[in-house]
């Protein structure tokens, strides 16, 4: 406490306030009051409080904010004396406080998360163990800038969630990727919030949480979650295309089945005979493009034999006139002998007529070339180095058929995606035909090159493991084959298959008895077992299917000779059922020689 006159010159002093302001008593006397520590930028306001006491005869309260380095809090309390010359002033000595610098970091040093604060300037005034060890334990944190431990793009962009929290005053949450120690990446949720010092210093606190094993597993989930979906779509696909595959082979086997009969009927060489070759060849194709659907499906199989890849070729002449512009010039360059490869022959002619397709699309329109060539060529380990996926092949002899044209080119950002699913730079394009190619030709244990350059046109050479040509079996001939006196039973719900079938085999003979489905073939085969040299039964039927119409049949006679016939490959429709005791299986559609074939093997020649 200290009494002041009215020139605000100390009168008078107790011990506490020597003690408070560090000088005797006896020496303040006389003094200006600026001795009890009065910041001189405040003294006026300081004067006018104690001025409007002395004036109203009234107390009243004035609190100093005290400049760093302590920033304390003084208040003033102003009584005037009843002489009204002079007031008595209490100072109320200010509690000690820590800074809020010092608080944070007390209180941030143990918890489980990183915590850090830095100064409006962006220098670390801390940073707790946890931040030290998820971002560096090896980095010098305190008294540094952001520029000086953090590249310059990742200190930039903390720098500017900074300055946001400064401006607003608000907290500034954000998802943040930062590199640690071992220059792996983390990611963090930081939230970052203002503090500020008594005396108006600011900074910047931030509290962070590693998400990054969280951000992991979500990402696993929702790739879960994506393939769970893509698999419901493709079963979802794997049944319409089964459907719709099993239904055609039996439109197939009518047509094939007819068209043979016709065949049959004239004299080769004839014209009508070369159109019924040609409806059975494109049946043929239509055939394996449903072996293709049902294979993507998951309910058929892909038949892998020898195949000239000339003839690959040559097959799909017949097509490129509904495939390709009618201003592109096609040549072929075709090897001899003609290259030979294991493969199967319907999924080439679906690589060839992709290829064939794109070259024709990369014309634009304009006139131009396409280029198809077939060879043989000397396979080194420096070339499967070049492909990281072939590192397991073997180096020797390999056939290739290259697809070329004069088209538009691809650029670098083209070259990489082209084989990326759903990646197209067609309008009307899914994106699914060059990732089929790669797909098929990797199944196949070979290899496809690209050479495309913008204005130079596109070469894709597929390169396959070459096999040696082997000489074609000969079929048994149809002719001096007789079925008189002997009779088929054909268990079919399709009543067109039935018809053609029963033709069919009436054409060299046999005698045929039909039934329309599972139970009724039960019921014929036990009424005219003791006549029927053979049976074929249709797998997929109502009432009773196959397999089970097939095990009614063998408990009737356990020496039924009976050809399973259906239009999925033949390993699915036998493992679907305890085959013991079957004799053969026709897969749908069949063709005039290879039903005869079947019927003979069964009953004899």
């Amino acid at each position: 406490m200290a009494v002041l006159d009215r020139s605000f010159r100390i009168r008078s002093a107790n011990t506490a306030l020597s003690t408070h302001v560090g000088t005797p008593a006896e020496q303040l006397v006389g003094q200006p009051v600026e001795r009890l520590n009065l910041d001189a930028a405040r003294f006026g306001e300081w004067r006018l409080h104690a001025e409007r006491c002395l004036q109203s005869d009234q107390p009243t309260e004035y609190t100093f904010h005290r400049p760093a380095p302590d920033s304390a809090v003084v208040r003033f309390r102003f009584t005037p004396l009843p002489t009204a010359d002079a007031l008595v002033v209490v100072v109320d000595p200010p509690a000690v406080h820590a800074p809020v610098a010092d608080l944070y970091a007390r209180l941030m040093a143990h918890v489980p998360f990183a915590a850090w604060l830095r100064d409006e300037h962006g220098r670390y005034v801390f940073a707790n163990p946890e931040y030290r060890t998820a971002t560096g334990p090896d980095k010098t944190w305190d008294g540094r800038t952001l520029a000086e431990v953090w590249p310059a793009e990742q200190a930039e962009q903390f720098a500017a969630g900074d300055r946001k929290v400064l401006a607003s005053g608000r907290p500034v949450e954000t998802l943040d990727t930062a590199p640690t120690s071992a220059d792996q990446l983390r990611t963090w949720h930081n939230v970052k919030f203002p503090l500020t010092e008594a005396d108006g210093r600011r900074y910047v606190a931030g509290i962070g949480i590693d998400l990054t094993e969280r951000v992991k597993l979500e990402e696993e989930r929702r790739a879960l979650e994506r393939q769970l979906l893509q698999d419901q779509k493709m079963e979802s696909l794997g049944v319409l295309a089964g459907g719709v595959a099993h239904d055609f082979n039996n439109l197939l086997t009518t047509i094939l089945g007819n068209a043979g009969l016709a065949r049959a009927t004239v004299s080769d060489p004839s014209p009508v005979a070369e159109c019924m070759k040609r409806v059975e060849a494109a049946a043929m194709r239509a055939a394996e493009l449903c072996q293709q659907m049902l294979a993507y499906s998951g309910r058929g199989q892909f038949v892998v034999k020898e195949v000239n890849l000339n003839s690959v070729v040559k097959d799909m002449t017949s097509v490129t006139g509904a495939v390709l512009s009618r201003r592109a010039t096609v040549d072929f360059h075709l090897a001899d002998p003609p290259p030979v490869v294991r493969a199967d022959a319907a999924q080439l002619r679906q690589v060839l007529l992709n290829l064939l397709t794109n070259a024709s699309d990369a014309l634009g329109g304009a006139d131009g070339r396409i280029t198809v060539s077939t060879g043989r060529v000397q396979v080194d380990a420096a070339f499967l180095a070049r492909h990281p996926r072939a590192v397991h092949l073997e180096a020797g002899e390999f056939a290739f058929v290259e697809v070329a044209d004069t088209g538009a080119g691809m650029d670098d950002g083209t070259r990489a995606r082209m084989f990326e699913p759903f990646f197209t730079t067609k309008f009307t394009g899914r994106g699914l035909g060059l990732s089929a190619v790669q797909g098929i030709v990797r199944g196949h244990g070979g290899v496809i090159e690209v050479d495309s350059r913008v204005g130079q046109g596109s070469r894709f050479s597929v390169y396959l493991p070459a096999a040696r040509p082997k000489p074609a079996d000969a079929q048994a001939p149809t002719a001096g084959r007789s079925g008189r006196g002997r009779t088929v039973l054909v268990v079919d719900d399709e009543e067109d298959v039935r018809s053609v079938t029963r033709r069919l085999l009436e054409s060299v003979g046999f005698r045929v008895l039909l039934a329309t489905d599972g139970q009724d073939g039960v019921s014929t085969f036990r009424n005219f077992h003791e006549q029927v040299a053979a049976v074929l039964l249709d797998q997929t039927m109502p009432r009773l299917s196959g397999p089970e119409a097939f095990h009614e049949m063998r408990r009737i006679a356990a020496d039924a000779r009976v050809i399973l016939t259906s239009g999925y490959g033949r390993r699915e429709t036998l493992t679907a059922f305890d085959s013991a005791g079957l004799f053969g299986f026709l897969r749908k559609p069949f063709t005039r020689e290879e039903l005869l074939d079947a019927v003979f093997a069964a009953v004899g020649n």
